[in-house]
């Protein structure tokens, strides 16, 4: 399913099933089973078989292919998630006032959208082999101060590996499908470069951008996570949490609408403006704000002239990859480049004008 819906965004067609036999054949012949496999023809026509199966009998419809994609799921729970996305999308939708929410508000709008998402049988919470529950666990991993129920000393390291497999991995993976599908809607399906710009056309609140942060800091403030991931002298959650109010009170003077307090590039900014150690950290080596590539695909037909990608070095040069993992260009290795940029820095490649431009990850 995903070889297919990606060689057709870079098409920007319905493949024939000639067609697509001929690119599923290039892909298999790509492939590590290619190499390795003793069995190497009899799987290489069960791979092309599948495939071409799968879209001409079984999911022929290429928006339904599509958004499948998207979910990052099987399609049976695909199908499950697409079913209930518009009442997903609806409740997450109500988050626009979150940062004037008290300190309640905000945890029940969090709980309400774990346990929906946990209805669906790929996100659901395991049992916490302990008397208390899942929402219990929660509130004291985002409110541990407000929180009623605790964990007595022997019990934390449990409770912090139940938040990670339940709530760091299974909820946040949820989520990011709910918000590839919105997404995916808000474009008509067109594979666009993601970005802070883009946010708003999803239609959800930029609390929706933070709350994976929020899951994975422990906090209900989502410029107390940014605060915690990027200014090293900031290292307790009560640490950033209160120096995030004198964020607040910068922005209300700026902003009138409660969703725009928490507009990434606003807190972005405001970090830059008032830590200096941010400030050293974007001083030291940096890529090129312009990179000259060649390119490794006809992109004349895609739907798309700007691409997020990934550099990998081979040697003297570095292959330009989608996150799909199809190389899309290559240049030779700029001079001063870090390995470490791939960590710290994200990519565009402009198909258009055969360079690939860099901007600090937020």
């Amino acid at each position: 399913m995903s070889a297919i819906v990606e060689i057709e965004q870079l098409e920007a067609k319905d493949l024939s099933p000639n067609e697509l036999e001929e690119h599923l054949q290039k892909i298999w012949q790509r492939s590590f089973a290619h190499y390795a496999s003793y069995e190497q023809k009899r799987l290489e026509n069960l791979f092309i078989r599948r495939g071409t199966v799968l879209k001409t009998e079984i999911y022929k419809d290429l928006s339904q292919r599509r958004r499948l994609y998207r979910t990052s799921l099987p399609p049976r729970d695909g199908n499950q998630l697409l079913t209930l996305y518009p009442k997903f999308k609806k409740q997450l939708a109500v988050g626009g006032d979150y940062a004037i929410w008290t300190v309640e508000e905000r945890f029940n709008y969090i709980q309400n959208i774990v346990s929906n998402l946990s209805h669906l049988s790929k996100f659901r919470l395991s049992d916490s082999s302990t008397n208390f529950s899942w929402n219990e666990i929660l509130h004291w991993w985002l409110d541990p101060i407000k929180a009623i129920k605790k964990p007595k000393p022997t019990q934390i390291s449990k409770w912090h590996s139940y938040i990670s497999q339940n709530f760091g991995y299974r909820f946040n993976w949820g989520l990011g499908s709910v918000i590839a599908l919105a997404l995916d809607e808000a474009f008509g399906g067109e594979l666009v470069e993601s970005s802070l710009e883009n946010w708003s056309q999803t239609g959800l609140p930029w609390i929706v951008f933070w709350m994976k942060e929020l899951i994975v800091w422990g906090t209900l403030d989502p410029v107390a996570a940014y605060l915690l991931a990027k200014v090293e002298d900031v290292t307790t959650r009560k640490q950033a949490e209160e120096l995030a109010q004198s964020y607040y009170h910068y922005i209300s003077r700026r902003e009138s609408e409660p969703n725009e307090y928490l507009n990434a590039v606003n807190i972005k900014n405001w970090v830059e403006q008032s830590f200096s150690s941010v400030e050293r950290h974007l001083l030291t080596p940096k890529p090129a704000n312009q990179i000259n590539v060649n390119l490794l695909k006809d992109f004349s037909k895609a739907p798309s002239k700007n691409w997020r990608v990934v550099p990998v070095e081979i040697g003297d040069d570095i292959q330009w990859f989608d996150l799909a993992g199809f190389p899309l260009a290559i240049c030779q290795k700029p001079e001063k480049w870090q390995s470490d940029f791939l960590n710290t820095y994200d990519f565009i490649l402009d198909a258009e004008n055969r360079f690939v431009s860099s901007k600090i990850y937020v």
